[in-house]
């Protein structure tokens, strides 16, 4: 049986609660009979590509890392469900093929994970290891440092920031200052986004918490078993509305027996707190309980890094403030494997949370190295902690009544060893191990023997259809299009995206198409961006394909028949396209579909300027890339490999999709029998020098992603790409001699300094 277990992070890049229990959970599953373990981790690493991954082998663990440092993400709503994120996961899925998902956390991954897991009839098992499908900041504490209860009925408005709701274009905008800019310009910016929250109001931001609450409660309703480590969270999720919970207990490695009774002999009660020194965790509560109590009585050892909490750093600066007093020991992150030696120095492992802590890691590891522990009489640390028995409660964020349980530690001599004595047994990781097989193997019974990627199950009725259609100034045109869509013997629903024309065109075809969606971005971010604002709009619908169709095209009636045909006859197909025809001269053949060499980059249009006669009027052809102009995408493509390139701006990124497609298990086919008639040139003018310097910059662009070389082929590659397009401008009656060559070399360079975009 194979488990794929999916975590925000990984030991020992990141070492918090849930990361130390997946990785020790994962070493116990591939000890169990018959298993073998991947882990899907997410890593930040700001010198590593984005949304790259890579793999590593842990001793008997299968781990694959995503990087994201949140460079793609331009919206509040994809910080939690970003699709080109999703489709790197869903990448790695397909190669572990597991019987099982396991989904421990999904924070800085992307929520449509489960989603994609259960398309391909994959069980799926979520456990919650704390409020973040609740609340987006994970503790359910405010932006003030209070407790909450969560978004409620009416939404969160004071914890989503009017600045995070702004425009993809602010949202770059405002990393790039975070990146580069100096202090001065940082503060300013964080002042403008608090004032944008006042001019704003909170309207959207309480829209924006309510969205994010009803997606992941349907998240949670997807999952074939969800998990409550602790009965405050399985209280929490069911007042949030999530019906099927279990409630199951973690395990933890057992340190050696000697390790938990090697306690020294010093005179002054040790005490230790554990976890990021951060507001949720409450240091500052032991720190000023520290001071109520006797000079020289207790010592304190700190085992964490002072950390900001949610980008705010004023508690980290005061808190860093107080570490140099004499009675207190800071002594930095702990690896998890020398945690019992540590804490067998210690008397008492205090846990002063001020948040809702569900299940704290940290107070299993106190437990399993014979530790007594204090902890705020709150949520999960009540559930754990028998007060007077194994260890003692105190009121939240009451350093005086913190200060009184410790004293009697002080006053009470036989205290310590009764609480001691009241730990009872450890349930271990290997216990936890085998009932989480036993229940995945149950899970496994009820979905079948084979963990095969299988088809959607809507796939069982009539596709659901959208067709996109761009519009950059060329309103007429537009409407041309949408109507041969309309009349078409299968008609989609049909979403026109002007691309920031500033000319009249969205006001202009509303009017003439009553009925048709259309979608306005606000600047022209190039072909890629518009066509992709259509297709988010398209996929949020529910559209099992989607069909790209450029403003100058016109299509027969038959022709999305013919395509949607193509797809439902083999599952393997992910992008079918017509022959493309001239307008100009109908019956020559523009394109029928690409030949595209990775190693040379050479690419030429199969069929071009031959008589459609030639071609034939039958069958499905299997090409390396076809013209987006007119293509029918299936759905699941868009959820594996992410949208079009919008680096390309224009050209290219048809041949870059469809090569990214191919990488990722899908057919480009072109279907001989169906037809569209473009004309071409429209937006940008078939003179114009901008075509050849777009097409120069991502043709090399699109070569270098599709097959990585080494340094001199590559750099022999591009001097080729470079003189296939200075034969073309040498030899093409429509580009203009000097700029044409001007624009092959700015191109190249533009392609060698990384400047992509408009």
């Amino acid at each position: 049986m194979r488990i794929l277990l999916i975590v925000h992070g990984y030991p020992p890049a990141s070492c918090g609660g849930t990361e130390t229990y997946v990785a020790a959970l994962a070493g116990a599953l591939s000890r169990q009979p018959g298993v073998e373990v991947s882990v899907l981790a997410r890593e930040g690493d700001p010198l590593r590509p984005e949304l790259a991954v890579r793999h590593e082998r842990r001793g008997s663990i299968d781990l694959h890392l995503v990087n994201n440092t949140f460079q793609v993400c331009e919206s509040f709503e994809e910080s939690y469900t970003n699709p080109r994120l999703a489709a790197a996961a869903d990448a790695i899925v397909d190669r572990v093929r597991p019987d099982v998902v396991h989904v421990q956390h999904l924070t800085c991954l992307s929520t449509q994970i489960v989603a994609h897991c259960r398309r391909r009839e994959i069980p799926v098992v979520m456990t919650l290891n704390d409020y973040w499908y609740i609340c987006h900041r994970g503790q359910l504490i405010d932006r003030d440092g209070h407790r909450c209860d969560g978004p409620g009925d009416g939404g969160c408005a004071r914890c989503i920031p009017a600045a995070a709701l702004a425009p993809a274009a602010a949202w770059r905008a405002a990393r790039g200052l975070r990146l580069r800019a100096a202090p001065g310009v940082r503060t300013a910016l964080s002042l403008a986004q608090g004032a944008a929250q006042v001019l704003l109001g909170e309207g959207r931001s309480r829209a924006a918490s309510l969205q994010r609450s009803r997606q992941m409660r349907d998240l949670c309703r997807q999952a074939d078993l969800v998990l409550a480590p602790s009965r405050t969270l399985e209280d929490a999720y069911r007042r949030f509305g999530v019906d099927r919970l279990e409630w199951i207990d973690q395990g933890i490695d057992l340190p050696p027996a000697d390790e938990r009774t090697a306690r020294g002999h010093e005179p002054a009660l040790r005490v230790a707190f554990a976890g990021s020194l951060m507001l949720s965790k409450g240091p500052h509560v032991l720190l000023d309980a520290l001071d109520r109590l006797p000079p020289g009585a207790v010592t304190v050892d700190l085992f964490g890094s002072v950390a900001p909490y949610h980008g705010d750093e004023r508690y980290a600066h005061a808190l860093s403030a107080r570490l140099g007093d004499a009675r207190i020991r800071h002594l930095g992150p702990v690896p998890h494997h020398a945690m019992p030696a540590l804490l067998a120095r210690v008397d008492l492992l205090v846990v002063p949370s001020v948040w809702i802590e569900n299940a704290p890691f940290v107070i299993r590891e106190a437990f399993a190295a014979g530790v007594p522990v204090v902890a705020s009489r709150l949520g999960g640390m009540a559930d754990m902690v028998r007060d007077g028995v194994d260890g003692l409660l105190f009121e939240p964020g009451d350093a005086a009544s913190l200060a009184a349980q410790l004293r009697r530690a002080l006053e009470e001599p036989d205290l310590l060893p009764r609480l001691r004595a009241g730990i009872g047994p450890v349930f271990s990781i290997d216990d936890d191990a085998r009932q989480l097989v036993e229940r995945y193997r149950g899970l496994r019974a009820g979905a079948g023997a084979s963990g095969a990627p299988t088809a959607d199950p809507r796939s069982s009725g009539p596709p659901a259809l959208a067709a996109v259609v761009l519009n950059y100034r060329t309103p007429d045109q537009t409407w041309l299009a949408v109507r041969s869509l309309q009349t078409s013997s299968i008609a989609p629903r049909v979403i026109v995206v002007d691309n920031g024309s500033a000319d009249g065109s969205e006001p202009h075809l509303r009017d003439r198409l009553p009925g048709v969606e259309v979608l306005q971005t606000g600047s022209n971010g190039g072909f890629s961006a518009g066509c992709n604002t259509g297709i988010r709009s398209a996929l949020a619908w529910g559209a099992d394909a989607v069909l790209l169709v450029n403003s100058d095209v016109v299509l027969p009636p038959e022709t999305i028949g013919q395509l949607t045909d193509a797809l439902a006859g083999d599952p393997r197909i992910g992008l079918a396209a017509p022959v493309i025809l001239s307008r100009a001269e109908p019956d020559v053949i523009a394109s029928a579909g690409m030949i595209f060499s990775a190693r040379t980059g050479r690419m030429r249009h199969r069929a071009a300027g031959q008589r459609l006669a030639a071609l034939g009027d039958a069958g499905v052809h299997r090409v390396d890339a076809v013209s987006g102009c007119a293509v029918l995408v299936r759905r699941q493509v868009f959820e594996r490999i992410g949208l079009l390139d919008d680096a390309c701006f224009f050209s290219f990124e048809d041949v870059d999709f469809c090569l990214r497609a191919r990488t990722n298990g899908f057919d480009t086919v072109c279907v001989a029998g169906a037809v569209a008639y473009h004309e071409g040139g429209r937006t940008m003018g078939k003179r114009s020098p901008r075509r050849v310097y777009y097409g120069v910059r991502n043709h090399l662009r699109v070569a270098g992603r599709s097959a990585p070389l080494g340094p001199a082929a590559a750099a022999l590659r591009g001097a080729m790409i470079v003189m296939l397009n200075v034969a073309y401008v040498l030899r093409s009656p429509d580009v203009p001699l000097a700029g044409g060559l001007a624009s092959v070399g700015r191109g190249a360079v533009d392609h060698l300094r990384g400047r992509y975009g408009a």
